[in-house]
């Protein structure tokens, strides 16, 4: 199940929402992160809410807030994911600028739809690190997705932009280096 990709669920439901909100005037973009970003990026794991950062306020009605995604194996099994309304990236560790660095993957109406650059995506992972952001970060360097120094450099923009005590923060950034490393490491080839 872990395969499924979101993306095509997710330009579907926009697709919708487009409509739904009618002439927006100029395109809107939807800059995407979290478990959506690492499914695009790897097919690894599934994710019950969409981390969007909208470039305009965007009103969701009630009754599209939640979307479902088929499983290609078993047309009977639907997924719900959730548009999570109150995704900010002031809660993460995400780098300075990582919105410019998206990348547009597709179009669904007047919503452009943007994907977080793969190593600010593992830059984002590494203030909660719980254990999904840890086998996140594995995914993405292990497709050869994260180059450790632009890595490394990126986390450290980020913590420029942190008040207070940034010590667990730095302790996760050295273990995320690590994996970085040792996943990068393991897939080149000999």
């Amino acid at each position: 199940m872990t395969d499924r990709q979101l993306l095509p669920a997710l330009r579907l439901h926009l697709e919708s929402l487009s409509d739904r909100l009618g002439n927006l005037g100029e395109p809107v973009e939807a800059r995407i992160a979290g478990g959506i970003a690492v499914n695009y990026y790897t097919g690894h794991r599934m994710s019950d809410d969409v981390d969007i950062d909208w470039s305009h306020r965007v009103p969701i009605p009630p009754d599209m807030q939640v979307f479902e995604v088929p499983n290609p194996d078993d047309p009977h099994d639907r997924h719900l994911v959730v548009m999570d309304g109150g995704f900010s990236d002031a809660m993460g560790s995400f780098p300075p600028d990582w919105g410019k660095r998206a990348r547009e993957v597709s179009r669904a109406g007047n919503i452009v739809i943007l994907m977080i650059d793969p190593v600010d995506l593992a830059v984002s992972k590494v203030a909660r690190f719980s254990e999904r952001d840890r086998e996140d970060i594995r995914q993405l360097a292990a497709h050869g997705l994260v180059d450790p120094l632009l890595f490394a450099e990126r986390m450290e923009e980020a913590l420029d932009y942190y008040v207070g005590d940034t010590t667990f923060v730095r302790h996760n950034f050295e273990e995320a280096k690590e994996i970085v490393a040792r996943e990068g490491d393991a897939s080149e080839p000999p």
